[in-house]
């Protein structure tokens, strides 16, 4: 299994490996107790200032999709990357890459590999019919969250974080009238 996160910053790295990880490798042990699948975590951002363009016939120009910036301006103390994934709309416009964090890999996966599979996944995103700048496993996690989110406000009448109902109401809620989530 792997799995793409965006939004963490450099500094909830080591938190979000060791909470989340170990939230999903206990999950894994309550549905059987000698399931132990390789996982892999990986954070893609694109909060970052940097911008990589490439002299052109037309002065500086935006980088092919599929360009990898591996070495020099990556950050020395992790496995990571940019990635170039999509092109830009148009010409005035310069693409920001995802900056790809390898933090756990149990599948053991060379950096190639993660650099080949993110791009490949970037082109799997079933709501457009070109390449996107994240991977889709990464907008498809964002549409379920927001999808339960909305639910959530539905169901409680929440709408601001003061009104946030407490863990054994959401439980209670939750057995009485099941959520369904849908999202296309």
């Amino acid at each position: 299994k792997q799995w793409y996160q965006r939004r963490v910053r450099e500094g909830q790295f080591e938190n979000t490996v060791m909470e989340e990880l170990g939230g999903i490798q206990d999950a894994c042990m309550e549905l059987k107790p000698d399931y132990t699948p390789s996982i892999s975590v990986v954070v893609c951002t694109k909060r970052h200032k940097q911008r990589f363009v490439v002299k052109g016939q037309r002065g500086e120009e935006n980088m092919e999709p599929g360009t990898v910036i591996d070495t020099g301006v990556v950050a020395p103390n992790y496995m990571n990357f940019y990635l170039n994934s999509q092109q830009a709309i148009n010409r005035n416009s310069v693409t920001v890459p995802c900056h790809y964090y390898v933090l756990y890999d149990d599948n053991k996966l060379t950096m190639d590999m993660w650099q080949m599979l993110s791009f490949y996944l970037c082109h799997s995103y079933a709501r457009c019919s070109r390449s996107v700048s994240y991977p889709a496993p990464v907008y498809y996690a964002h549409l379920a969250c927001a999808s339960a989110r909305a639910r959530m406000c539905a169901a409680f009448d929440w709408h601001t974080l003061e009104e946030r109902p407490t863990t054994d109401e959401i439980e209670r809620k939750s057995v009485t009238n099941p959520f369904k989530m849908f999202y296309i």
